[in-house]
């Protein structure tokens, strides 16, 4: 840990391993807070676990289905007091499929421009930034943290009490968990305020203050913090079945079922069993979840063959090496395997050309702006043996996958991670399950791959340019010209002016996201590059109509040469062309949030 620490600029790292219903590691390494030279202590060091923060929502969930007042195959809205799952697809959503995060909904970065501050309560948020539900119930794996909140919202209803008393009174405080909370920083008292790290990021070379990420009352899917000895009986009490200490909150039958898979599509590569990740690793099943936020990022691996639990948090955000590197090693050590290099040979790379190709996560947004942020996120599958493939992603760098002996559509890289391909009816590979187990990345075809985008942008500057360059040409060579042909040229010099405008607000915004930082969303989002490119995007649209229009006077009384038409032809079918991807990319047509 101390050469992780050094090697990835890491402030703090705090640590619980469990095992045989035993606390076996409980350590903490650097420190909580820089400024004052405050060490980690496992015991008290408060760490925000973010994600992780939904195993206590599926548990909660669980609870209540043994008590008889949930049933997981219902329609949700029988239980929402406030909340209603607008309808699509004729199908009702369920707890089951929310739990498997097959329901269907995309993603938002709405819950993350919500201040601590912020008075509604959650009901009130949920129902104003209800995502579109993209996918039919059960059909593609899709993380939703709006989705998560639907169920925290579900256990209050049901329960006829808050939430966060609830989860007090029917887990915490029998676990015995007394240092785990849901207090915003802010808002925290000043007991816990002074055991909470403080988060870092890279800055000029050493560390800076990194802020924390705010939720308002979407806490219940990220925003909890607790420390290593908590999370270690939070781990005991799921390894035990349920139990913890002679103190039973669950029976063995009931947590067995919330370990168990709703969907059996890809039963040797990673899927979610009721809001857990279920992630196999040579050979051995494993169940967690990680958690990140603005400050914090952090794994929960749990190993019920093992019967061994670990838990690893860390004040950055920057690397996420530390939290996934010590569960596999560890267990490695305890199995005795010693893992080699995955073998890659050449021949006959064309044998998996059919699943060649470029692949978009669905953890994205849809139906708003916001949907084009999807573009700096695909990934480029290359076939490079007749077993194995390239995965290869501009922002995660790139690793190698080899077929599953005995799984067709399975593939496993050296560190022991699986994917899964997916195929539609017809058997066509239409999609990729993650290793993760809660994203579905999408085979994307010519129109919806981002350079397509980024060609006729390209296409229609240059257009601009060799335009202008004319127009400069032609100064001073006298001539009028017919009426015709000067209204064409005009459209066509006012098109190079919106091209322009549009090219310096991509800049505008490119600019504004070089920083992105998700602490500062509820001040800065939408931002202003966002509405900037949305109408120099409209002001594109609108002059590739009019540029479409004056191809007739161009053409029939312009009086221009051939190619002076051909010319200004290509340019307004590029700007078409444009104008249709940013109503494809959502840039037009949506609103900007």
């Amino acid at each position: 840990m101390g050469s992780l620490r050094q090697e990835h600029d890491l402030a703090g790292i705090t640590v619980a391993v469990v095992r045989d219903d035993a606390l076996q590691v409980l350590r903490g390494y650097g420190q909580a807070d820089l400024a004052t030279a405050r060490p980690v202590e496992p015991a008290t060091s408060l760490f925000r676990i973010g994600s992780v923060s939904k195993t206590f929502i599926w548990t909660a969930v669980m609870l209540l289905v043994e008590r008889g007042e949930l049933d997981l195959d219902t329609d949700v809205n029988a239980y929402l007091h406030e909340v209603e799952v607008n309808e699509a697809f004729g199908e009702p959503v369920t707890l089951r499929q929310l739990m498997a995060h097959r329901a269907g909904f995309e993603d938002s970065l709405q819950l993350f421009t919500v201040a601590d501050d912020d008075p509604r309560p959650l009901a009130e948020l949920l129902i104003a930034h209800q995502p579109r539900r993209i996918y039919p119930p059960g059909v593609r794996t899709a993380y939703s943290n709006w989705g998560a909140g639907l169920a925290a919202q579900i256990v209050e209803d049901a329960a006829g009490q808050a939430y966060r008393e609830f989860l007090q009174q029917a887990l915490l405080t029998p676990l015995g968990m007394q240092h785990t909370t849901w207090q915003a920083p802010r808002s925290m008292e000043a007991a816990s305020r002074e055991r909470l790290a403080t988060g870092y990021r890279p800055r000029h070379g050493g560390l800076g203050l990194q802020d924390y990420l705010q939720l308002g009352a979407y806490w219940p899917v990220g925003g909890m913090a607790s420390t290593a000895t908590d999370m270690a009986r939070w781990m005991r009490f799921h390894l035990n079945g349920g139990e913890l200490d002679g103190i039973r909150l669950l029976a063995p039958d009931t947590h067995a079922r919330m370990w168990q898979r709703a969907y059996d599509d890809r039963p040797d590569a990673a899927d979610v069993a009721h809001g857990w990740q279920d992630m196999p690793y040579r050979g051995l099943r494993t169940l967690g979840h990680g958690g990140g936020t603005a400050a914090f990022l952090t794994n929960l691996v749990l190993v019920p063959e093992l019967d061994l639990g670990v838990f690893v948090s860390q004040n950055s955000a920057h690397t996420m090496v530390p939290i996934t590197q010590l569960p596999t090693l560890l267990i490695d050590r305890l199995t005795g395997i010693d893992p080699v290099p995955l073998f890659i040979d050449d021949i006959d790379p064309d044998a998996l050309a059919e699943l060649a190709g470029s692949y978009r996560n669905n953890r994205r947004v849809f139906s708003t702006f916001a949907a084009m942020l999807a573009a700096f996120n695909v990934t480029r599958l290359t076939p490079v043996s007749h077993e194995s493939f390239e995965l290869s992603h501009p922002m995660e760098g790139s690793d190698y996958y080899r077929r599953l002996d005995g799984a067709a559509d399975v593939f496993e890289n050296a560190s022991g991670g699986r994917v899964a391909m997916v195929r539609d009816a017809d058997g066509d590979v239409v999609a990729l399950a993650d290793a993760m187990g809660v994203h579905t990345l999408e085979r994307l075809g010519i129109w919806e791959h981002p350079n397509t985008l980024m060609t006729l942008v390209g296409l229609a500057s240059l257009l601009t340019l060799t335009t202008l360059l004319g127009a400069w040409r032609r100064i001073g060579r006298g001539g009028v010209g017919t009426l015709p042909g000067r209204v064409a040229g005009t459209i066509g010099i006012t098109a190079c002016v919106a091209q322009g405008l549009f090219i310096a607000a991509v800049v505008v915004l490119a600019m504004g996201l070089a920083d992105f930082d998700l602490s500062r969303l509820v001040d800065h989002y939408p931002a202003t590059g966002m509405f900037l490119l949305h109408y120099a995007g409209w002001l594109v649209g609108g002059i590739a109509l009019l540029i479409l229009l004056a191809l007739w006077p161009a053409w029939i009384g312009s009086g221009w040469s051939l190619w002076r038409r051909l010319h200004f032809s290509l340019f307004a079918l590029a700007l078409l062309l444009v104008s249709l991807q940013l109503w494809q990319w959502r840039i037009i047509g949506a609103d900007v949030i």
